[in-house]
């Protein structure tokens, strides 16, 4: 491998760490509350990470397309966690989010739409969780093993369960926009939907009612921000908290007649933030758990028996015994391991100890053999 390859082959894999560490850091800011200055930077950060792992795939694509590879880098050489782990990150997650950062503005809830709106966005939200696909990149980099065979086979164990995992995830989260189930975001709904029209309906927001709306809102946690005529009737946090923590994405707004009320959706946000962090934990635990338990596991009773034999068939002086388990005796593997000890290797030490007599009768030279006869 040529210096320049293995230095971008070592620089994508810091990428993958920084995304991951990134990724963690982006859903730990929202569970906290971190300041919108610090999402914003977060955000950013993971945006330009997708935009560098999507011109790395298409730069994959490309040279193995050249070589008429392509098909194995897709399938074999996991190309498919490349384009999952960036391309629609990129396109429906940290691009939109990017665009609405800059653009600004906040989401205009209708009455029968605000449940949608909500699932939607958690269901783009947790697509993130497809940038954990990047620890199976990282955990083929990582030799727990000197058996390739090992090595290959939890790769592969690793990338089924987490794939699987994450798709189930992904498929959970998209049919909640399709198929309505009760959950938070619902409850959520029809407590800020109820508050906005209470509101609308007992004149709430009119002048002079100013602590009626106050003693109201103070008991409705969905509401923000009431504002009628575009002068602010009610507000949860004066201006400088607002610009500090809240951003778009964190509050919508629900508009009745002249009245609009301003919705906090934080802690929907929250929810699925806690709820991403909690697979992220349970991914690296499960990949470790491959790695360091099952690995070893699959190299003691797999690779180390056929590593032994091996030897023992190619090299003439290894005449090791393959140790066999009494836990895994009835196991394919070492049942031909006791076929190998039985059978073979006795074998084996009747030709070595044959082809070491073989010497002793060369010592006779044809004069020798010819004195016999005189």
């Amino acid at each position: 491998m040529s210096k320049t390859r293995s230095f971008l082959e070592n620089l994508v894999l810091v990428a993958i760490v920084l995304v991951l560490v990134q990724t963690f850091l982006e859903d730990l800011a929202t569970v906290l509350g971190w300041t919108v200055a610090t999402r914003r930077a977060l955000l950013l950060a993971g945006f330009f990470f997708d935009l560098f792992f999507t011109v790395e795939f298409l730069v994959r694509c490309y040279d193995a397309f050249r070589y008429r590879r392509l098909g194995f880098y897709l399938w074999f050489d996991r190309g498919w966690i490349d384009f999952l782990a960036s391309v629609p990150l990129l396109l429906l997650n940290s691009g939109p989010s990017v665009l609405a950062m800059y653009v600004g503005g906040v989401s205009i809830i209708g009455v029968g739409g605000m449940l949608n709106v909500l699932k939607v966005v958690k269901a783009i939200r947790i697509a993130r969780v497809l940038r954990l696909l990047r620890v199976l990149k990282i955990f083929r980099r990582i030799k727990n093993t000197d058996s390739v065979m090992a090595q290959r086979h939890v790769a592969m164990i690793s990338a089924i369960t987490v794939s699987v995992f994450v798709f189930i995830l992904l498929a959970l989260s998209i049919g909640g926009t399709v198929v309505p189930f009760p959950s938070i975001d619902q409850t959520y709904q029809e407590q800020a939907i109820s508050a906005a029209d209470y509101v609308a309906a007992e004149g709430l927001a009119d002048t002079g009612r100013e602590a009626d709306l106050a003693r109201f809102a103070a008991t409705q946690s969905a509401i923000l921000t009431v504002e009628q005529g575009g002068e602010v009737r009610y507000s949860r946090y004066d201006q400088e908290h607002l610009d500090r923590y809240f951003q778009a994405v964190d509050y919508g707004l629900l508009p009745r007649g002249p009245v609009d009320v301003f919705v906090d959706l934080t802690p929907i946000n929250r929810d699925q933030a806690a709820d991403n962090l909690r697979y992220f934990v349970l991914i690296v635990g499960l990949i470790l758990v491959l790695m360091f338990v099952y690995s070893p596991h699959f190299a003691l009773t797999v690779t180390d028996p056929i590593h032994v034999m091996r030897r023992g068939m190619g090299e003439k002086n290894y005449s090791l015994e393959v140790r066999v388990p009494s836990e895994y005796r009835d196991d394919d593997i070492y049942r031909l391991a006791r076929e190998y000890n039985r059978v073979f290797l006795p074998m084996k030490d009747r030709e070595n100890a044959s082809d070491e007599a073989e010497p002793a009768a060369s010592h006779l030279s044809m004069g020798d053999i010819k004195d016999l006869f005189d």
